[in-house]
């Protein structure tokens, strides 16, 4: 669609991988939670008796939710490459499911389905397709929505369509984790409409750090003039299409943004479902520009030999679970053990800089010296899965 390739624009410099980009989540990275859950897979099937249907729904629901995980980690051109489940063994791929708004006749079965499945099982999937995919969901990431209307600026719920239009469409199972604030007092007294419009840092991070961000992406909505307003009285005939001008600020340590664009509807289409479209386009966008800073590819597998200096040994455990939580990293081997250094083997898949940026996660980081490379803890940063005795021990 047009709106979606212009938000893809919009929104290309706000997710570098580089400097100020926001960060991985270190709790996604270490592979499963909710990353592999698909909620709201609704199925009707209809069959001889009921216990059939219901064997039917369950099957097909769970297939459906299968091709949706598939997509929402694999970016959008290379949904054609995607291996198709319709004959697999389903079973293979499910860890557990829910079932909810379940209605049961004498031979239709109704439900909402909610599907938890096996990360390991997706990941070997997409592997043996040679299909590159993203397992890893970006830190919280506070969406602002600010309406310009003809009445004047809205930040919060009440008048605001463009707010409402992100509470209907906000789709919290994406990669990149957006959150819309509750809207509270508390939220009205940390940011107001003026701040909002000035990119006030101060008032923006207090509203951050209530949801447990670092950053907040205000996107400003301006209705263009004359458009969306339905049918013209006099003449019977619908008036022009809507639009809406876009602008799309991420505010944090610094300020991040792109010049606005216009986004414009179909004729007949209320500014409602523009502003719908609006917010799936560029959640898709989001999405896209974050998988494609953080593909795993199975086809550029590495191996590097590393010198880990330990204390005790329980060092070493805690190292080398932290390093097997990595997504990126496939094997670890250990190829001598002294009292002072573990030497090990590292399987990891991308290039050098991909491992890098995965054991930052880890608060650890590479230093060459002279033929060798070593893991070290990463100066002023915590290490997650790494022993306190290592990350204050002097190398």
């Amino acid at each position: 669609m047009p709106q979606s390739r212009l938000s893809r624009g919009l929104v290309a410099a706000l997710l570098s991988i580089a400097g100020s980009a926001i960060a991985p989540d270190p709790g996604r990275a270490q592979g499963a939670g909710d990353l592999f859950r698909v909620s709201d897979i609704p199925v009707d099937v209809t069959a001889s008796d009921a216990v059939a249907a219901r064997r039917g729904a369950l099957e097909q629901g769970q297939r459906q939710g299968l091709e949706r995980l598939l997509r929402r980690l694999v970016p959008a051109e290379r949904h054609g490459a995607l291996p198709a489940v319709g004959a697999r063994p389903i079973d293979r791929y499910v860890q557990s499911f829910e079932i909810a708004d379940e209605e049961v006749s004498s031979t239709r079965y109704i439900a909402d389905l909610t599907v938890a499945y096996n990360p390991e099982a997706v990941r070997d999937l997409l592997a043996d397709a040679g299909v590159p995919f993203a397992q890893t969901a970006s830190s919280p990431l506070v969406v602002l929505p600010l309406y310009e209307g003809p009445e004047g600026p809205r930040l919060w719920p009440e008048d605001n369509r463009w707010w409402q239009a992100w509470s209907d469409h906000l789709d919290p199972e994406r990669l990149v984790r957006l959150v819309l604030p509750l809207g509270d007092l508390e939220d009205m007294a940390l940011v107001g409409v003026e701040q909002a419009q000035a990119g006030d840092t101060g008032a923006l991070l207090a509203l951050a750090e209530r949801y447990g961000s670092e950053d907040v992406l205000v996107v400003s909505a301006r209705p263009m003039d004359g458009t969306g307003a339905g049918a013209d009285p006099a003449t019977g005939t619908d008036a022009a299409p809507p639009a809406v001008r876009l602008e799309v600020r991420r505010l944090g340590d610094e300020e991040l943004g792109n010049p606005p664009e216009t986004v414009r509807g179909q004729p007949g289409q209320t500014m409602e479902a523009l502003l719908g479209d609006a917010v799936r386009s560029l959640q898709n966008s989001l999405d896209e520009e974050w998988k494609s800073a953080n593909l795993l590819r199975y086809d550029q597998p590495g191996l590097m030999v590393v010198d880990i200096p330990i204390a005790r040994l329980s060092d070493w455990v805690g190292i080398h679970q932290g390093l097997q939580s990595l997504p990126e990293i496939s094997e670890v081997d250990i190829a001598a053990f002294a009292r002072e250094t573990v030497r090990a083997r590292i399987r990891y898949i991308g290039d050098e800089q991909r491992l890098e940026q995965s054991l930052a996660r880890l608060g650890l980081a590479l230093s060459r010296e002279g033929e060798s490379w070593r893991l070290l803890p990463m100066a002023g940063s915590p290490s997650q899965g790494v022993p306190q005795s290592v990350r204050s021990s002097s190398f």
